[in-house]
């Protein structure tokens, strides 16, 4: 029995779960555990439910540990791959981030298959769907704000990724295509309407429902992510086999990392 902790917004949760199914898929017995979203209250709390995930849940675990049988507890030590926690004895209780697709990428079939979304989308989503169809060549743009601002520690550790940086990105796109359609999205809307003017683009404003922006940005031919899970999750969805997607080289201020796919555009 191997238990994987869940914590955080949606995509460190879908970093999670995938090296949870990378797990299984080597032969373990997997379980989930929830219990940190009893008291953890950000980023709306637990959303892996809204797709058609099929790992099992462990009970509260503060009474059930010893009853499953878990004898150690594993913490990731960094942010880069480590092929060790794919080998492990069993009866662990694992805690970590997971955030680079080495962990995962030989299942990527199997992922974007539990990754599909279970209920019906917003009218306001399938709208925007609709849009990003009609054009031949698009690209989602995702600017990520929020308590990358608001919050000192947040911002000491993520920093956010400039404007010019953005201006860089869609240029590599335009060079490509000069044509493509932009769809902007941001946990900032107003901000990104007035601080990044784009010809040919349509910024997502609508009530955000998380799961759908994000499905929203894999309908996307290319992908311009923020050094965001979230929108590195859009781009990592997206199956269009000839895509372009370009991330930040600097995803953290200081931590060395492995996050941005080794096929991706790294400026």
């Amino acid at each position: 029995m191997i238990v994987v902790r869940i914590l955080g917004g949606l995509g460190n949760q879908m970093f999670q779960y995938a090296y949870a199914k990378a797990l299984e898929h080597e032969g373990f017995n997997v379980k989930l555990d929830l219990s940190k979203f009893k008291k953890y209250k950000l980023h709306g709390g637990y959303q892996l439910d809204k797709y058609t995930i099929n790992i099992q849940y462990a009970d509260a675990l503060s009474s059930t540990l010893g009853k499953l049988g878990i004898k150690k507890s594993v913490k990731e030590k960094s942010l880069l791959f480590d092929k060790n926690l794919l080998s492990l004895k069993g009866n662990e209780y694992i805690k970590g981030y997971f955030q680079t697709e080495k962990y995962f990428s030989e299942i990527r079939e199997i992922l974007l298959k539990d990754f599909t979304i279970k209920k019906e989308i917003a009218e306001s989503t399938k709208s925007f769907a609709t849009n990003i169809s009609s054009f031949k060549n698009t690209c989602s743009l995702h600017i990520r704000r929020g308590d990358y601002i608001s919050d000192e520690k947040a911002n000491s550790v993520h920093g956010t990724c400039s404007l010019e940086y953005y201006k860089k990105a869609i240029e590599i796109i335009l060079k490509k295509d000069k044509n493509t359609h932009f769809f902007v999205f941001s946990d900032d809307i107003n901000w990104a309407k007035e601080n990044l003017k784009i010809e040919n683009a349509m910024y997502i404003d609508h009530k955000t429902i998380p799961h759908e922006d994000m499905y929203l940005m894999s309908l996307c031919k290319h992908n311009i992510t923020a050094n965001s899970s979230f929108s590195w999750w859009g781009a990592w969805l997206n199956t269009n086999k000839n895509k372009t997607v370009i991330a930040p080289k600097q995803w953290f201020v200081d931590k060395e990392n492995e996050i941005a796919c080794s096929n991706w555009i790294k400026i």
